[in-house]
C-alpha cells in the first residue's frame, strides 16, 4: 500500500463496525443480505457486517454463472461464509441470463458487451433484493471508494442497494485489511482473496484491472491527492510528484466525470404552476 494511505487496521475496522451496526439499529432491522462473490470487497462488507449485527443475521448469496464464475471464486466464497459462520444461500443466475439472452441474440455481439454484462449484475441485484424482502433485511452493497468515484459499478446492478459497508476505504486499503484479518482472526482465504486480481466476473476472463488499463495502486494514489489531500494539487503537480503521465491521471479522473449520474437520483423537470388551469 503507498504510505501516504496506511491506516490503523483496529481503528478501521472498528469505525466500519461501529457505523454499521448503528445504521441497522436506527433503521430497525436486524438482518443483512450481501451478495458473496469470492472477492476482497465482499469479504470485508461480510466481515464488518457480521461483527456489527451478529453472523447469525447475514445472509450469504453465492451467484455464480457457468463458464464465468471461477472455481477459486466459489472456493473462495464459500471459506468467507464458512469462515465467518454466516447463512449461506446459492442461487446459479446462468439459466436467468440465457432466457433473456434468447429475448434478444443481439446481446451476444461484441459492441454489445457493456449491455450483456450489466444485465448479470441486475439480475443479481433482484435476487439479493428478493432474498431481502422475503427476510426483513437490508441489501449491505460491497462497491468501495476507488470504484465508487471511478463510477465502475452498474447502475441499478451492483449500485442498488440499502447501504454501501466498504465506501470508506480504497482497494489498497480494502486488501491491507484483508491481510490483517487473515493474521488476527486466523483466516487463511482472506489473504488469498487480497492476493487475487479483482473483477465484477461480468464474462469470463475479465479483471477489473486489464478492463481499466490501470493498477488499483495507481489509481487509489490519484484520487487520494486529489479527494483527501490536505494539499491541493492540479494535474501538473499531480503528475510531477506521482511520476505519472498527465493524460493517464486525465483518464481516470474522466472517467469520474462521465459516471458521475450514477450518483445522482433520475432529473426531472422543476415544478411549476404556470400551466396550472385554477388559480387562486
Amino acid at each position: 500500500m503507498p504510505v501516504e494511505m496506511e491506516i490503523d487496521a483496529e481503528k478501521a475496522l472498528a469505525h466500519g463496525i461501529n457505523w454499521t451496526r448503528n445504521y441497522f439499529n436506527k433503521a430497525g432491522i436486524k438482518t443483512a443480505v450481501i451478495g458473496i462473490s469470492g472477492g476482497s470487497d465482499s469479504a470485508i462488507t461480510a466481515y464488518i457486517t457480521a461483527k456489527a449485527i451478529g453472523k447469525e443475521n447475514v445472509i450469504g448469496v453465492l451467484l455464480p454463472e457457468d463458464q464465468v464464475t471461477t472455481n477459486d471464486d466459489i472456493r473462495h466464497a464459500e471459506g468467507v461464509i464458512k469462515s465467518l459462520g454466516i447463512k449461506r444461500l446459492e442461487v446459479n443466475i446462468t439459466s436467468i441470463v440465457n432466457s433473456i439472452i434468447q429475448t434478444d441474440q443481439d446481446l451476444l455481439k461484441v459492441k454489445n458487451r457493456i449491455a450483456y454484462a450489466n444485465i448479470k449484475a441486475r439480475i443479481r441485484m433482484v435476487i439479493l433484493y428478493k432474498e431481502a424482502n422475503k427476510n426483513n433485511a437490508l441489501v449491505a452493497g460491497t462497491d468501495d471508494r476507488s470504484e465508487h468515484i471511478l463510477g465502475y459499478y452498474t447502475k441499478y446492478g451492483d449500485g442498488g442497494v440499502d447501504i454501501n459497508v466498504p465506501e470508506y476505504l480504497y482497494k489498497t486499503q480494502v486488501r491491507a485489511l484483508l491481510e490483517y484479518i487473515a493474521e488476527k482472526e486466523k483466516m487463511p482465504v482472506m489473504k488469498e482473496i487480497s492476493d487475487k486480481k479483482p473483477s465484477p466476473r461480468l464474462w469470463a476472463g475479465q479483471t477489473a484491472e486489464g478492463e481499466l488499463d490501470m493498477d488499483y495502486k495507481t489509481i487509489d494514489r490519484i484520487f487520494y491527492y486529489i479527494k483527501d489531500s490536505n494539499e491541493k494539487f492540479d494535474i501538473k503537480r499531480l503528475s510531477e510528484k506521482l511520476g505519472i503521465k498527465s493524460d493517464v491521471i486525465n483518464r481516470i479522473t474522466h472517467m469520474e466525470k462521465i459516471n458521475m449520474h450514477k450518483d445522482l437520483l433520475p432529473p426531472s423537470p422543476p415544478v411549476i404552476y404556470d400551466f396550472n388551469l385554477h388559480k387562486d
